[in-house]
């Protein structure tokens, strides 16, 4: 399997100091691109200059570890995966880390290469200020008033660019109930054309109960977590039904939902 993971939360600069963010940290991709990786999957990791990377995310030493000896033999296993690895995974960084550095190399990757599956799970801004102001605005006013226009869709292109592939994409909503966060998932799928849409919600996130919701079209929805191997489970689902294609054939009836 070939497999494109995108993880991170894109900027909009304001000016040359300042930027409008998100809170996504890219912890859950990386964690879905050692489960691919483990898998035999060759993955290109699309992320933003801040998100945590694979096998990097876990790799500093715990200082507040009760058991030195076993912290270290972590560390080694760590390694020993790494190299074991590295050479089906590829860093793909976004410089600029802007939507449109995401959406130029997305579109060149999918183009150029056959990609099987896709996991966008990259935190695309969906606003930007209409204008960059060149240097710095000064700070001596009591407010600042922005104008912010909406970014395009990306996630919304795939399909155009490979149409074979299949699509995972992602929801993430803050303070939702079950039935929101399908209901929402459920219209993602149609508008972006996705075969699964994966949905979840921030505070259960934060709060260590991180569940997700597995939403296709015309099935019944799946729930998955909380677990320690959550993203391990979420790729064994989407490998079967990835699989389920044939290999080079596009499936014409998502190609024109």
């Amino acid at each position: 399997m070939n497999v494109v993971v995108a993880g991170g939360g894109t900027i909009a600069p304001i000016d040359d100091i300042r930027m409008i963010a998100n809170v996504s940290s890219g912890r859950f991709a990386a964690t879905i691109t050692e489960a691919c990786l483990e898998r035999g999957a060759s993955v290109r990791h699309i992320h933003t200059p801040s998100a945590l990377l694979p096998f990097e995310r876990s790799a500093r030493f715990d200082l507040d570890a009760e058991n030195v000896a076993e912290e270290h033999r972590r560390l080694d296993h760590l390694a020993e995966e790494w190299r074991k690895y590295r050479a089906r995974l590829r860093l793909v960084p976004l410089a600029a880390g802007t939507v449109w550095d995401y959406a130029r190399t997305l579109e060149s990757i999918l183009k150029s290469e056959k990609i099987d599956v896709v996991f966008l799970a990259i935190a695309v801004s969906d606003y930007e200020p209409e204008a960059h102001h060149s240097g710095k605005i000064g700070s001596d006013d009591e407010s600042l008033l922005i104008r912010c226009r909406r970014t395009p869709k990306i996630i919304r292109s795939v399909r155009d660019w490979s149409p074979s592939t299949y699509l995972a994409g992602f929801k993430l909503l803050s303070r939702a109930g079950e039935a929101e966060l399908i209901s929402e998932a459920r219209r993602a799928c149609e508008t972006n054309r996705a075969d699964l849409t994966i949905a979840n919600d921030l505070q259960s996130v934060r709060e260590g109960r991180h569940t997700i919701h597995l939403v296709r079209p015309e099935h019944p929805p799946e729930t998955l977590g909380p677990a320690p191997d959550l993203a391990a489970k979420l790729v064994d689902r989407v490998f079967t039904w990835a699989k389920g294609q044939v290999p080079g054939e596009p499936d014409h009836s998502r190609m024109n939902r």
